[in-house]
């Protein structure tokens, strides 16, 4: 299967070989608007009119089109559309379906057209690290490859903990086996030829922002999970470009947060039968970013899990912590909204919890619900054993079940192989207590405690997990909405609608927007926490 951008009669066409997809967009320069907005600190003015804003947030599991309604005071939102996102293999070789992607999103956009008289705005957030080349006429060479790829960790092992160090301190980005600098790297040994085709990079949101205008940009917090740009500077790193081999010019403009990209290509309007233009605004892209944004705390200084296939762990920071204790605590330092910085860890997530699922309707020949098949948890007695739920052999085993089943034998911790309940309650405390283990750095490295974990996206949906949490940190779990993405994405496009709105401003709008639950621990785990440092370290 190949994927290449094609011109007729001057339009763009992208085709996808051996699907018959054809997306079309202009071939020329087509004329932009641009928007910038000067943040100051008045209050925002309450509106008259209704804006309405459409939301797309595509992340690793499933892709949703999310239709936002501003009345001047609050957000409110429903989701439009939802479908799965999976990844597609290929010789041995994981890839996006991008012709999916896109057409779920414009149908997506056509019923949110449908739903309402007018469109006033639209963002667009997916995951991050993922990407696609394209050659010196704009067109796509290939799909984009999967981060599960193991493409990039043979690249990075090349490199001494010395050198990783030194690239740590250029960038204030931990060496991580998915940042797209080691994809990158890989990709000259596996797949040279897109390479030397390669003219320019886009990130995942930034090839679909791309697609729907004919604008190519760089969206800075997306940006800044290639590993390539600079932390303190917001810059791309020469010096990181070089010590790769891969050339500073694949780069582009960087995107502003709250500016508009462009509107609306006038052949997609066409299709969608829309009969005016919607702007599309430069938001938040890394749906971490957009979901951290949302977080309901009023407090300056919060601890947040932005929970779904990954759980991101950190704090928000006005400037980068790049130093060995930052290194040491397996922390990095990317680019958030709006110029802020989210010094976070990459911790495992939801991802083990959606392989063992399947795993175990596959295993006892039943179909279950999501609550129910946590509640099998509770059914296992005595001691709960752990593991580290970062360890590479979970990373995207053949068999999820199999691998716990494995190391919890091997570490000596089950005498015979554990049951399901067992595996279910050895994933949902081992999760908590790497949230633990990372507040505990966190804390130690800001001189701060963060009374309060809050949990957004799509994991705060699991209430045992929930609970979970709140026992095994001993503190009370406060969590945002399960669309947390979607409402950072919404909330983000605020500027071009409320002329000096600030992101405190915007911030306000979002507390008032979602509900709030709190969870207090009801019993205590607490030595599970201090059990996983002891047997995985902090």
């Amino acid at each position: 299967m190949g994927f290449r951008i094609s011109e007729k009669s001057g339009i763009s066409f992208l085709y996808v070989q051996d699907t018959g997809f054809f997306m079309n967009m202009p071939a020329g320069d087509p004329k932009y608007t641009r928007n910038r907005v000067e943040w100051n600190q008045q209050e925002i003015p309450l509106m008259n009119n209704t804006k309405h804003m459409v939301a797309f947030d595509c992340g690793n599991s499933s892709c949703r089109v999310v239709l936002g309604t501003y009345d001047g005071n609050r957000i409110s939102m429903e989701v439009i559309t939802q479908v799965p996102n999976e990844m597609m293999e290929i010789d041995g070789i994981f890839y996006w379906d991008f012709e999916a992607i896109c057409r779920n999103l414009k149908r997506g956009l056509g019923e949110a057209v449908r739903r309402t008289d007018h469109i006033d705005s639209l963002g667009i957030c997916t995951w991050g690290v993922d990407f696609g080349l394209f050659d010196k006429e704009g067109r796509m060479i290939g799909l984009p490859l999967s981060y599960r790829n193991t493409i990039g960790e043979k690249a990075l092992s090349a490199f001494s903990a010395e050198e990783q160090e030194e690239m740590f301190m250029e960038t204030g980005i931990l060496c991580d086996k998915i940042n797209s600098a080691w994809m990158l790297a890989g990709m000259k040994e596996v797949m040279p030829q897109r390479l030397r085709e390669a003219d320019k990079i886009l990130m995942v949101p930034d090839i679909l922002n791309y697609m729907f205008t004919g604008r190519m940009l760089n969206e800075p917090s997306e940006l800044s999970t290639t590993q390539f740009m600079e932390a303190s500077t917001g810059k791309i790193s020469s010096r990181m470009c070089r010590r790769l081999g891969i050339p500073e010019s694949l780069f582009c403009e960087t995107g502003i947060h709250g500016e508009i990209i462009g509107h609306l290509l006038p052949s997609i309007r066409e299709e969608l039968g829309i009969g005016y233009e919607i702007p599309v605004v430069c938001v938040p892209s890394h749906d971490t970013a957009a979901a951290v944004f949302a977080v309901p705390a009023a407090e300056d200084s919060f601890l947040f899990v932005s929970s779904g296939t990954w759980s991101l762990i950190g704090t928000e920071l006005d400037k980068p912590v790049i130093t060995r204790n930052a290194l040491a605590g397996k922390l990095t330092n990317e680019t958030g909204a709006f110029g802020k910085i989210t010094l976070l860890r990459n911790n495992a997530g939801m991802f083990i919890n959606q392989r063992l699922k399947p795993e175990y309707e596959a295993e006892t020949g039943r179909k279950t619900g999501w609550t129910e098949f946590s509640e099998l948890g509770l059914q296992h007695e005595g001691r709960v054993p752990l593991f580290d739920v970062n360890d590479v052999r979970f990373f995207n085993p053949v068999s999820m079940s199999g691998a716990i089943r494995s190391y919890l034998l091997e570490s000596g911790q089950t005498t015979s192989e554990a049951d399901w309940p067992t595996i279910i309650r050895s994933y949902q405390v081992s999760l908590a207590a790497s949230y633990a283990q990372v507040c505990s750095a966190l804390e130690q490295l800001s001189g701060k405690r963060f009374p309060v974990v809050y949990i957004a996206g799509g994991g705060s949906r699991n209430i045992l997990q929930n609970r979970t949490v709140a026992d095994v940190l001993g503190r009370p779990v406060m969590t945002g909405s399960e669309e947390s993405t979607s409402f950072g994405c919404l909330a983000a496009q605020l500027p071009v609608h409320v002329p000096g709105i600030d992101v405190q401003g915007m911030r306000n709008i979002l507390r008032s927007s979602i509900e709030v639950r709190e969870y207090l621990p009801q019993q205590d785990l607490t030595a599970y926490a201090e059990a996983y440092v002891a047997r995985f370290g902090s």
